[in-house]
């Protein structure tokens, strides 16, 4: 937080929009406790440590950046729901959440090609069995609007 307020100059903003809650996306959350579980991915994944920072509120968000000097002009957390076909919504955690799962920064131990193909069996199974009577997920996705400006 510091290191954007310095970036700015005063009267400068910065709009951010990023996952929100713990539980960003109970879809996704419940793939990677399948993850967590499965025998050919659990010894590698509780070596995992998580690369993110959530908070539960839109008073929390607004209050860490008054902290850091910047004038909170907008801080909401909206919940938006889409339906998909497993196949999009593994599509749709390899755009960007599997980033942060498979990234070997976050391990302690070196990741191995099996795990890897694992750790993607294990998660496309899990949308796969997600899906209702019509083939759809439901995801609901929690993310924070913050808009705020440099003092």
């Amino acid at each position: 937080m510091g290191n954007c307020f310095r970036a700015l100059r005063r009267g400068g903003r910065l709009g951010m929009q990023a996952p929100a809650k713990r539980v960003y996306c109970p879809s996704f959350i419940e793939a990677i406790e399948r993850v967590r579980r499965d025998r050919r991915t659990s010894h590698t994944f509780s070596r995992f440590r998580e690369p993110w920072f959530f908070l539960e509120s839109a008073a929390e968000y607004k209050r860490l950046f008054e902290r850091a000097g910047f004038k909170v002009r907008l801080s909401r957390i909206e919940c938006a729901t889409t339906e998909h076909t497993p196949e999009e919504v593994f599509k749709i955690f390899s755009s960007g959440a599997i980033a942060g799962y498979l990234n070997p920064a976050c391990y302690d131990i070196e990741l191995t090609e099996e795990y890897v193909s694992a750790f993607r069996q294990v998660v496309r199974r899990s949308f796969e069995e997600q899906a209702d009577e019509r083939g759809l997920v439901r995801l609901r996705f929690h993310r924070i609007f913050l808009l705020a400006v440099k003092v």
